[in-house]
């Protein structure tokens, strides 16, 4: 077992994101659906 799933310690910076009309697949090549916008924003933030 992961001790950082154990401890918590990266388990807060998660967010559900529902793409409506959108499968799996689309998220790797599909880039008018892609949100850039809010992976950029968790980069900022958690990849310091």
């Amino acid at each position: 077992m992961n001790v950082v799933a154990i401890n918590g310690k990266y388990t807060n910076n998660k967010e559900l994101m529902i793409i409506p009309d959108a499968v799996h697949t689309d998220l790797y090549d599909n880039l008018d659906i892609i949100p850039f916008d809010k992976i950029e924003e968790f980069f900022k933030i958690y990849l310091k």
